[in-house]
């Protein structure tokens, strides 16, 4: 099956619609990752909104929700897949792109490595492309052996990994890094806070050694077992199995929009 985008109200190959191989535009603006199950989108009135919010600060056209609705199911239909990646490419120039591509989900625990920040070195905290930073520490990272990094800002605080969120156990509590930290307000992060009980509080680089259990959080993920920091392992307590089909039912009740 060939990959079909919407562009302006139309159903064109990648190359029409000037997407690269990945789904990629050139120029740049905000975007939204979505897993879709089934042909529904999980979270997307909340995927939009923080799509939103981001527009406002950069003063940048944004179409309407209903435009948005109709887009995404022009080409959930066009691309259909049992598992999917939607992504929304809203344009700094007021365009908007929407692919649908089949996602495998990942079976396996995270290997993390660990990476200091300089500061010149900055992740955006708002989800836009060209996406290169992230995608230049995550090649890193795998380049190394790992899967993806926590990432340490200047001050010496844990914020999250190239592409997702972070939530660790320390004496019993699930805690993920504040925002003010330099952390994307992922979605799925604030449906854990929200609706499961993870607390938001600071962690230092120094007590990666008292993590109990991890795991990384994203809208595809939704929570992924972390099973080892650079060179310590971690284990996957039954208590962390339970906690993460706690996540997902989480997860899956966002799937109504």
């Amino acid at each position: 099956m060939s990959a079909i985008a919407w562009v302006a109200g139309r159903l064109l190959n990648y190359e029409e619609a000037q997407l690269d191989s990945a789904g990629w535009p050139n120029g740049t603006g905000i975007f939204e990752t979505i897993k879709t199950v089934d042909g529904q989108p999980w979270a997307l009135s909340r995927h939009m909104r923080r799509a939103l919010n981001s527009a406002r600060r950069n003063d940048q056209p944004f179409p309407n929700e209903d435009q948005i609705r109709s887009a995404v199911a022009e080409t959930i239909a066009a691309n259909p897949y049992p598992i999917g990646r939607l992504r929304l490419l809203f344009g700094f120039d007021g365009s908007l792109r929407v692919t649908h591509q089949e996602y495998l989900e990942l079976n396996t625990s995270a290997k993390l490595g660990i990476r200091d920040l300089s500061a010149e070195v900055s992740v955006p905290v708002e989800k836009r492309y060209p996406y290169t930073q992230n995608l230049q520490l995550l090649d890193e990272a795998k380049s190394a052996g790992f899967d993806d990094y926590v990432l340490i800002n200047p001050d010496g605080f844990i914020t999250e990994t190239a592409i997702a969120n972070l939530v660790f156990k320390f004496d019993g509590e699930w805690i993920t890094p504040p925002l003010s930290d330099g952390v994307l307000p992922g979605v799925m992060r604030a449906l854990l806070v929200e609706k499961n009980g993870v607390i938001v509080r600071q962690i230092q680089a120094n007590q990666l050694n008292q993590i109990e259990s991890g795991f990384v959080v994203s809208s595809l993920k939704i929570a992924q077992p972390i099973g080892r920091i650079g060179d310590r392992i971690l284990q996957i307590s039954p208590e962390s199995e339970q906690m993460r089909a706690e996540f997902a039912a989480t997860a899956l009740a966002t799937s109504v929009g």
